[in-house]
C-alpha cells in the first residue's frame, strides 16, 4: 500500500516542488509513533531552511488534501531539509557527493574493516566505486549496509 501512496503523492508533489525551485530529493509514507506520515525531502544551493520548508508545505497542503492520496486516511505531512547525515538511497544522493569523503559500513568486513573512509568516484544501480590510498577499488553495493558524507568535525 504505502508505494501506491507514494506514487501518487509524488506525481502530485514533485511538479510543484520543482516549480519553487527546489530539488525534490525524496518521499516516504511510513507509521511512527503518532500514525502515519507523509515525509517529503528537498534540496536548493545553498541548503534549505526552516522557511523553505514551510513555504514548500504550505504549497502543498491544498494539492494534496484534494489529491486524497490516501484514501481518506489520516497522515501528518512533513517537509524536511536535506540532512547532512543522511543514508545514501537515490541517484542525487550520491550526485551530490562525487568526488567527496563518504563513510562506508559493510554487513561483513571488507577489506578487513566494517567501515571505510573514502572518495567516492562513481556509481551505478549494482556498484559504487571509490578511492582508497591512491587505488580504485569497485565495489557491490548489496554488500554495503549504509553510505553517508563523511563529517570532520
Amino acid at each position: 500500500m504505502s508505494e501506491r501512496v507514494v506514487d501518487r503523492a509524488s506525481k502530485v508533489i514533485r511538479p510543484i516542488v520543482e516549480e519553487l525551485g527546489y530539488v525534490y530529493v525524496d518521499l516516504e509514507y511510513r507509521k511512527d509513533f503518532s500514525g502515519q506520515v507523509l515525509e517529503l525531502i528537498i534540496d536548493k544551493d545553498g541548503g534549505v531552511n526552516i522557511n523553505d520548508c514551510e513555504r514548500v508545505s504550505r504549497a502543498l497542503d491544498e494539492p494534496l488534501d484534494q489529491a486524497d492520496v490516501t484514501d481518506g486516511r489520516s497522515y501528518n505531512f512533513n517537509v524536511s531539509s536535506y540532512g547532512l547525515d543522511r543514508a545514501f538511497k537515490t541517484d542525487y544522493d550520491f550526485n551530490k557527493h562525487l568526488g567527496q569523503l563518504v563513510d562506508i559500513k559493510f554487513f561483513a568486513p571488507y577489506m578487513g574493516k566494517k567501515l571505510i573512509i573514502a572518495t567516492l568516484t562513481n556509481f551505478d544501480n549494482n556498484s559504487i566505486t571509490i578511492m582508497l590510498d591512491g587505488n580504485e577499488y569497485k565495489i557491490e553495493r548489496k554488500i554495503i549496509a549504509n553510505i553517508v558524507a563523511h563529517l570532520d568535525f
